[in-house]
């Protein structure tokens, strides 16, 4: 009995794939697969004729897929109630400004250096309160910005230091309504500069340029997600600078480290050992040197420091006692031994 084989071809890509939402399409599909499972006729052959009355279906019917519309009402009043009034403009579209830029809402908070600064400088004249000085690096932080929009100077990306572009007379011009004296608005825009001077970018966090796609330190976040896509292949490894592959990296590190400080450790040990076998080799020599020491060899040794030494000095009584004292461990050993 044989059985029907497929043979594997390749999908194609623009080929629609069928859609079944009835159980009656699989039915139709039945005779369909009748039809390539029945023996083929002889080329030669001739149809039977069919008998009288008798009709033969016709397999010319075709699987049409029917797509439901949904019912819709026409809307006599559409066009007048919904005019077409857009204009394509001659300019980009400009969008308005935030809430926080056209309104009183304020989203610098005051960190410890502005907290150290403000109380510095209210010691001396106490004319500043902080939800001022919060409003003031705000205002500033905006102006700049938007002086850097007029100038053409804004960068995508974080590349390099950020200047400060706004004066001080454009500020104060710019800010006359919210009636500050001359010398405490000088006052925050020298400590504004200065300290964006050393930030080298905005202080407000939304004015801040995310860092370049190709930065590799994993602790600057923000980072635009935008990827080049590239074809890998089997033999290609693909290596990305990830927060994963850092991970990786930084556990193999540590793992060196370690076995760099067994290795110090296990190199300590065995000098260690050696100079244990030194001083215990040097031992054994020292006791094989002196195993037949006599008392009349001690005498000798005693004999030949006094004809030495004069018996004024002081230090001969230091080296007999010293003497004493080895002769009697020694003597003391011989007795362990």
């Amino acid at each position: 009995m044989s059985r029907l084989s497929f043979r594997p071809r390749p999908l194609d890509i623009h080929k629609k794939l069928p859609i079944v939402k009835s159980a009656r399409e699989l039915e139709d599909d039945e005779p369909t697969l009748a039809l390539r499972a029945a023996p083929p006729v002889l080329r030669h052959s001739q149809p039977e004729p069919a008998a009288d009355g008798e009709v033969h279906p016709t397999s010319s019917k075709k699987n049409v897929q029917e797509i439901p519309t949904p019912q819709y009402d026409d809307v006599d009043t559409y066009e007048r109630d919904y005019t077409r009034t857009f204009a394509q403009p001659t300019s980009y579209i400009r969008a308005r400004g935030a809430r926080a830029e056209i309104g009183e809402f304020v989203e610098y908070d005051l960190d410890n250096e502005d907290e150290d600064w403000l109380e510095d400088y209210n010691n001396e004249r106490k004319n500043l309160n902080p939800e001022k000085l919060e409003v003031l690096l705000f205002k500033l932080e905006i102006l700049d910005h938007k002086a850097r929009e007029r100038a053409g100077v804004i960068t995508p990306t974080f590349i390099g230091p950020i200047p400060v572009i706004l004066q001080l007379d454009s500020a104060m011009e710019a800010l006359q309504y919210l009636s500050i004296r001359y010398a405490v608005f000088q006052a925050v825009y020298n400590y504004w500069k200065s300290k964006r001077e050393r930030w080298q970018k905005p202080i407000l966090r939304r004015l801040q340029p995310p860092p370049p796609v190709n930065d590799t330190n994993p602790y600057n976040v923000f980072r635009p997600r935008e990827k080049a896509y590239r074809l890998h292949t089997r033999r290609m490894q693909r290596r990305e600078n990830s927060v994963q592959s850092f991970d990786k990296l930084r556990l193999v590190r540590r793992n060196l480290e370690q076995a760099k400080a067994l290795m110090s450790a296990l190199i300590k040990r065995e000098e260690r050992k050696r100079e244990t076998m030194e001083c215990e080799v040097h031992l054994r020599r020292i006791q094989m040197k002196y195993k037949a020491f006599s008392k009349l060899d001690q005498v000798k040794m005693i004999m030949q420091i006094q004809m030495i030494l004069p018996a004024s000095n002081h230090m001969y009584d230091q080296l007999l006692f010293i003497l004493d004292s080895l002769i009697i461990s020694y003597q003391l050993f011989r007795q362990c031994v």
